[in-house]
């Protein structure tokens, strides 16, 4: 479907050049996204998330997810950079209206090539396939649980039927979904999703990391990983929380 003219009109122009149609896309079994963390990414298959997939972080209270979901934009926008191409765009739908460009700048990651789309809550699932869908976005991040303590609550009943949508968008593709979740939400059925990392914050400085869903098989006990407060994009938590 294509772009409204109105919408397009509110877009950066650096944005609206990449809607253009383009050669497809190829994907490579070897692509992988990390985090850019190393005791995070080695506890990661192969080092690295699925691309042309839909991943799920699923987020014990207190996990870093936000950080977490940046840090992937980060990594994708440096590699970019290092091989010598047009930066990519990341999508960041943020329902609860609490992501802050302060901390986004903390984490790394360049505002400018960052699109922060708030929906309601009734046209979550919908905004997320539309930016699934569209060629402009090589990340698309989308949160359901917001801050700690905060007030968003998003039931994930339907969301089976709407990752198996995502799903389909970027399969074939290195374009990426990522979904945040919390750990402890009722769902009548596990997201069908490539990968499912579950992520728990026993202390300040550690984080414990599972493997708990891979779709070549891949999965993991829980590992500890360390998590120290002086990694300068760790703040954008804190951001958010103030915001929230």
């Amino acid at each position: 479907m294509a772009t409204p003219a109105r919408l397009l009109d509110r877009l950066p122009p650096a944005l609206v050049r990449t809607l253009k149609p383009r050669p497809a896309e190829k994907s490579s079994r070897s692509s992988l996204l990390g985090f850019g963390i190393d005791g995070l990414d080695a506890v990661l298959p192969e080092g690295g998330l699925l691309r042309g997939a839909v991943i799920e972080l699923a987020l014990a209270e207190g996990a870093p997810g936000t950080t977490l979901a940046l840090s992937l934009c980060r990594t994708l926008q440096q590699e970019a950079t290092r091989r010598g191409r047009e930066l990519p765009w990341c999508a960041f739908v943020d329902p609860s209206g609490t992501l802050h460009a302060p901390g986004v700048v903390e984490v790394g990651v360049q505002l400018d090539h960052v699109l922060v789309v708030r929906p309601p809550l009734e046209a979550l699932e919908r905004t997320a396939c539309r930016l699934a869908r569209s060629i402009a976005f090589d990340l698309v991040i989308v949160d359901t649980v917001g801050v700690p303590g905060g007030s968003l609550r998003v039931p994930l009943h339907a969301w089976p039927r709407t990752a198996r949508k995502l799903a389909m968008e970027v399969e074939g593709t290195n374009r990426t979904v990522v979904l945040l979740t919390s750990l402890g939400a009722a769902r009548s059925l596990p997201l069908p999703v490539a990968q499912r990392l579950e992520v728990t914050r026993p202390a300040l400085d550690r984080l414990v990391v599972r493997v708990a869903k891979d779709r070549h098989g891949r999965i993991s006990q829980p590992r500890s990983v360390a998590w120290t407060r002086a990694e300068p994009f760790q703040r954008v938590e804190e951001w958010s929380a103030r915001v929230g």
